[in-house]
C-alpha cells in the first residue's frame, strides 16, 4: 500500500469545512442525547434512533445511486466494520459513561485519533508523519484541558477505571471501523458504505436494545424527546456519518480523526450559550492547542485553521437554529400535555 495521506490535500478545501460541521454537530448533539435520555433508556434511544437512521440511509441510496447491491467479498469486511463502529462503539459508549466522569470519558474519546493513526500505520494502510503525532499530541492535552477547565470530573481512582476501560475498548472499535472501510470506499461512495455498516451494526443494536424496549416507560417520553432523537438521528448520525466517510477518502484517517477533537470546544461553547458556563484560561488554553494540533495534523497553517473555524460560523448557526426549533417544540409538547415533564430546559440540562 502507498502513503495514502501523502495524496491528501494539505490546502483547506470544502471537505475540511464540511468536516467542521460536523463537528459542531457533534458537539451540539452531546446536550440533546443527555436530554433525550431523561425520557428514553439508553439502548431503547439508540435502537431506534439506528433503525430509523438505516431505513433512511437506504432510502438515500436508492434514491441517487439505484443500486443496492455490493461485492459478496466484500459483505465480511461490511460486517464486521458495522460491529465494531456501530454495535461495539455505540455499546461501550453508553455503558462507560455512566460507570466513570465526565472529564475522563472527554478525554479517553480524545485518544481516537492517536489509535486510528496507530492501527493504520499498523495496517499500512498510512504512514502518519512524526509533525502528525506531535500534533495529535498537542490537540488531545488540549482536549483535557477543555474538559477540565469546564468543571468536568477527572479522576485515576480504581473507581472509575472499569467505566474508562469500557470507553477505551469502544474507541478502539471506532478506530478499528474507520480502518476497516477505508478500502471500501477506493470502490463504493461513502453513502454506500454508510448504509450497508449502518445495517449490519444495527441489527446487533437492535437485539441487543429489546430487553430496555419492552421495559421503556413510554409515559416518560414526551415531544421534546422524540424531537431530540430526529435530529439526533438525521445530523448527528445519517448525515455526518455520511460526510465522514466521505472525508476519510479524501483526507485520509490520520488528517481526518484529528477532527474528533474539535468536539469538546463546541460542547462548551453551547454550554456557555445556553446554560452560561463560563471560559476561564484553561479552557481558553485548551481550546487553542487542539485548533494547533489540528493545524499540525493537516498540515495547513494556523492562519488557514483560523479560516476554517470562521467559515464555521453558518454550520454553528444552522445547528443553534435546529435547537431552538427543539426547544419550541418541546416547550409546546409540555403545554399540550401536562406531566410529560419534557421542557425546552430539558435539553441543556444533563440526563
Amino acid at each position: 500500500m502507498g502513503k495514502s495521506s501523502a495524496t491528501a490535500t494539505s490546502s483547506y478545501s470544502l471537505v475540511d469545512l464540511l468536516l467542521l460541521g460536523v463537528t459542531v454537530v457533534w458537539g451540539i448533539n452531546s446536550p440533546l442525547v443527555k436530554y433525550a435520555l431523561s425520557g428514553f433508556t439508553p439502548l431503547s434511544f439508540n435502537g431506534i434512533r439506528f433503525v430509523v437512521c438505516t431505513v433512511t440511509l437506504f432510502v438515500f441510496l436508492w434514491a441517487f445511486e439505484r443500486d443496492l447491491r455490493i461485492r459478496r467479498e466484500d459483505f465480511g469486511r461490511m460486517l464486521f466494520a458495522g460491529f465494531l463502529g456501530n454495535f461495539v462503539y455505540q455499546l461501550a459508549f453508553i455503558k462507560g459513561i455512566n460507570l466513570s466522569l465526565a472529564g475522563n470519558t472527554a478525554f479517553v474519546l480524545a485518544t481516537m485519533p492517536v489509535s486510528t493513526a496507530l492501527l493504520a500505520r499498523l495496517a499500512r494502510l498510512e504512514f502518519p508523519s512524526r509533525r502528525a503525532w506531535a500534533g495529535m499530541a498537542v490537540a488531545l492535552a488540549g482536549v483535557m484541558m477543555v474538559s477540565v477547565g469546564g468543571g468536568k470530573e477527572f479522576s485515576l481512582a480504581s473507581k472509575t477505571l472499569r467505566g474508562d476501560a469500557i470507553t477505551f475498548a469502544g474507541t478502539f472499535g471506532w478506530s478499528w471501523y474507520t480502518v476497516l472501510i477505508k478500502p471500501l470506499l477506493r470502490r463504493y461512495s461513502s453513502l454506500k458504505v454508510t448504509a450497508w455498516t449502518m445495517l449490519t451494526g444495527t441489527v446487533f443494536l437492535a437485539a441487543a436494545s429489546v430487553p430496555e424496549l419492552r421495559a421503556q416507560d413510554w409515559t416518560k417520553v414526551g415531544a421534546g424527546h422524540w424531537a431530540a432523537l430526529v435530529f439526533s438521528g438525521s445530523m448527528a448520525i445519517t448525515g455526518a456519518y455520511i460526510i465522514w466517510n466521505w472525508g476519510l477518502g479524501k483526507l485520509g484517517m490520520a488528517r481526518t480523526a484529528a477532527y474528533q477533537n474539535l468536539s469538546p470546544i463546541w460542547a462548551g461553547i453551547t454550554g456557555w450559550l445556553w446554560l452560561g458556563e463560563p471560559w476561564n484560561w484553561l479552557r481558553l488554553t485548551g481550546a487553542i492547542a487542539v485548533l494547533v494540533g489540528l493545524a499540525v495534523v493537516r498540515n495547513i497553517g494556523i492562519d488557514a485553521a483560523l479560516r476554517l473555524l470562521r467559515g464555521a460560523g453558518e454550520s454553528g448557526r444552522a445547528a443553534k437554529g435546529a435547537i431552538a426549533a427543539t426547544d419550541a417544540e418541546a416547550g409546546a409538547g409540555a403545554a399540550a400535555g401536562a406531566g410529560t415533564g419534557a421542557g425546552p430546559t430539558g435539553v441543556s440540562r444533563g440526563r
